[in-house]
């Protein structure tokens, strides 16, 4: 076989995944005043199938954010000196994301490597470590995964505070600590669940179920979902000067939704409550029931929280979606015996150019009744799935 035959026989057998993103933000709060930012990124991964069940994959990673208006630094930061520490841990140029090396028997799939670790309780971080997956009962999707050399994400809120006994001098991070953890994931006609473990090492015990119930009547989709959730902690408090002492904390949501003939609509309401600090997910939202764009953090909380929030929307011709989203609740705080009230506003528009390119814009605004004031965001954001 020639070499060109050759390179076309490989290039047959690779799998290519991920996406290309532009967003641009603009913020503003009391504190801060105006901030506008463009960033670029892209994932991109590989995946070849080597001798008999293995098969491994690379992933590459692009990121960018600069400052956008007339400010002194917001020329290009592509290739300067970032370490990434402030930066999803990975600096502003060209990045392997992911390189790992997998192994499938039967119903039976083992990675293992720096993969992403695609727990309940996270987004989209990786770490190095191993995750083994089985399918041996129809329907169930068992899962294992031990990990270390986690991701300093930019969206684990616990990320600048050192983290141990009360009277611990340690200079250790959350994302020094190794990840274990376990799942059952069911799909079973109208009812699918998910029930998870993770154990952050020294820091937190993560609990989670999640129940969903959907189905199709006279031509409209409904469905009903519920969570539940606890932390136990195994640490004591967060440290970075000011020093948080840390608690367990409970969390519990329900949504209802309903979609036909273009339109759509979720209810739902969210509560969750710790009596000092504590944490429901590790890093971002993870998969647990959301709304809003920014009033919802679940990787920091404190206090007891109760929101609910309606999301509503129409598509036109399968190809734009005109919506809004409001969420209303209240925070108080048991240590300080304060409670705020505080409610966000959000007009979204999504135009599904093709089945691989969407672009999106939305625009929030958070009112509180406190000193910290109002919030207001907008961003748009062009994708491209591969």
């Amino acid at each position: 076989m020639s070499s060109a035959g050759i390179l076309e026989e490989t290039i047959k057998n690779i799998d290519i995944s991920g996406y290309s993103r532009y967003r641009y933000d603009s913020e503003y709060d009391d504190s801060e005043g105006h901030t506008n930012k463009h960033r670029f990124t892209s994932d991109i991964n590989f995946q070849s199938a080597l001798d008999d069940n293995f098969f491994g994959v690379i992933g590459f990673r692009y990121d960018s954010g600069d400052n956008s208006g007339e400010n002194s630094d917001a020329a290009t930061q592509v290739g300067t000196n970032d370490t990434g520490f402030n930066y999803d841990n990975y600096g502003q140029t060209f990045n392997v994301r992911q390189f790992y090396l997998g192994y499938k028997a039967g119903n039976t799939t083992i990675t293992a490597g720096r993969q992403v670790l695609g727990t309940f309780f996270t987004d989209d971080m990786v770490g190095t470590g191993i995750k083994v997956l089985n399918n041996d009962i129809n329907g169930l999707t068992l899962a294992g995964m031990a990990f270390d050399n986690l991701q300093n994400d930019d969206d684990i809120r616990t990320r600048f505070y050192f983290i141990g006994k009360r009277n611990s001098t340690s200079a250790e991070f959350v994302t020094d600590r190794n990840l274990y953890s376990v799942a059952a994931i069911g799909s079973y006609d109208l009812v699918s669940f998910q029930l998870w473990y993770a154990a952050i090492d020294s820091v937190a015990q993560l609990y989670a179920t999640d129940l969903l119930i959907g189905a199709n009547i006279a031509d409209i989709d409904l469905s009903l979902q519920a969570q539940y959730a606890t932390s136990s902690m195994w640490a004591e408090n967060f440290r970075l000067g000011l020093v948080l002492p840390l608690d367990d904390a409970k969390f519990a949501a329900i949504e209802a939704g309903a979609k036909a003939f273009g339109f759509d609509a979720n209810a739902g309401y969210v509560w969750f409550d710790t009596d000092a600090v504590s944490l429901i997910s590790f890093e971002d939202q993870g998969s647990f029931i959301d709304a809003g764009e920014n009033i919802l953090e679940y990787s920091l909380i404190s206090g007891e929280n109760k929101y609910w929030f309606l999301k509503a929307g129409y598509t036109f011709a399968n190809k734009v979606r005109v919506g809004a989203d409001y969420v209303s609740g209240e925070v108080t705080r048991k240590r300080i015996n304060s409670t705020t009230n505080e409610y966000e506003a959000v007009a979204r528009v999504d135009y599904k150019y093709s089945k691989k390119l969407n672009f999106k814009a939305w625009y929030s605004y958070i009112n509180r009744d406190t000193i910290i004031g109002d919030y207001k965001h907008l961003r748009f954001e062009a994708r491209y799935n591969f």
